[in-house]
């Protein structure tokens, strides 16, 4: 429901700040659920409300057109061939106008369908930059340097997303005592709390190998869990007041450990499985400029062992994790 039915002429109802009517408009969307997918796309939908009001004056989204939007994208297409934001960051901010105005109209009249086309490049899936926290031993820094400064659960989530390629949420949500238990055990886990895609239980098992290293990040974890809870969250703590509170206020530091974003620890275990499967760094590290066909074969074997490792079902997607072979 339109929170302002006084206002409901101007952007639906939802208030005479656009960025406000937005925000609100998809958080109604989404029954106040999917807290990250809102925030993302309200501070993507900001830039071009920003835009739009300097550049034509606009302050009720009704108004805006396809021009607008057009006009737009080439505002966003001069940036990305100035390299001022990359080729994804253009493709994003363009989709997530597409997203907001949709919900925001109800239908599908003002949109850029083929943003590719629009943008003349096509978003590239291929990582490019050697991932943050290869380094393990800069990992475990960071980890003591934090638990030092009372931030012994954000500590928690960078060993396991470095030596087991959790994302966050799993890392999160993991129950503790249970892959404490498997890795002494099998010494294998087998990650299943917070995975995408309704990956979990017996039908989606995805087991890990327990280094040495792994099971030290299990264990410091363990010890990071808030008493009578079997996961990083508090008994009456909510997933996404976590984030909130100590991730995303904490994780503002991380650069101060040369870590840009947590999910960067995910790429840099795949690297390092890619080394510890082939013999060879992984390709974003060190390209080989030639492949023999057992090479070629290796690599398409490790590419399915990390894929799965990771909670993908096509190797394809490990180009972003790890890189390509080819030239």
């Amino acid at each position: 429901m339109p929170q302002h039915s006084k206002h409901a002429s101007k952007n639906m109802g939802y208030g005479r700040d656009p960025k406000y009517a937005a925000k609100n408009k998809l958080r109604d969307h989404f029954n106040s659920g999917r807290h990250a997918t809102t925030i993302t796309h309200s501070e993507r939908f900001n830039l071009f409300i920003d835009w739009i009001e300097e550049h034509h004056k606009i302050y009720d989204l009704w108004n805006i057109t396809n021009g607008h939007l057009l006009a737009y994208a080439e505002h966003i297409k001069t940036l990305m061939n100035d390299e001022s934001i990359a080729v994804s960051t253009a493709h994003n901010r363009i989709s997530s106008c597409n997203v907001v105005l949709k919900i925001m109209r109800g239908d599908n009249h003002i949109r850029i369908d083929k943003i590719a086309r629009t943008l003349d490049k096509k978003r590239c899936y291929v990582r490019s930059r050697v991932p943050d926290g290869i380094d393990l031993n800069k990992i475990l820094k960071a980890q003591h340097q934090l638990k030092n400064s009372g931030n012994i659960r954000l500590a928690a989530i960078l060993g396991l997303a470095r030596t087991l390629g959790m994302r966050l949420r799993e890392a999160v949500l993991c129950d503790l005592q249970r892959i404490k238990m498997e890795a002494r055990k099998f010494g294998l886990i087998n990650i299943q709390e917070g995975t995408k895609g309704g990956r979990r239980g017996a039908h989606a098992p995805r087991w890990i190998d327990i280094k040495q290293s792994a099971a030290d990040a299990i264990d410091f974890a363990a010890l990071a869990s808030p008493p009578n809870s079997k996961n990083l969250l508090k008994p009456n703590e909510t997933y996404i007041s976590f984030i909130r509170s100590v991730v995303r206020y904490k994780g503002k530091s991380l650069g101060g450990y040369g870590i840009r974003k947590i999910h960067d620890l995910r790429a840099a275990y795949a690297c390092e499985r890619y080394e510890q499967i082939t013999g060879h760094p992984a390709p974003v590290i060190a390209k080989r400029q030639a492949m023999s066909k057992d090479e070629l074969r290796m690599d398409k074997e490790a590419r399915k062992i990390i894929s799965r490792e990771l909670g993908h079902e096509r190797i394809e997607i490990c180009n972003s994790y790890i890189g390509s072979c080819k030239r």
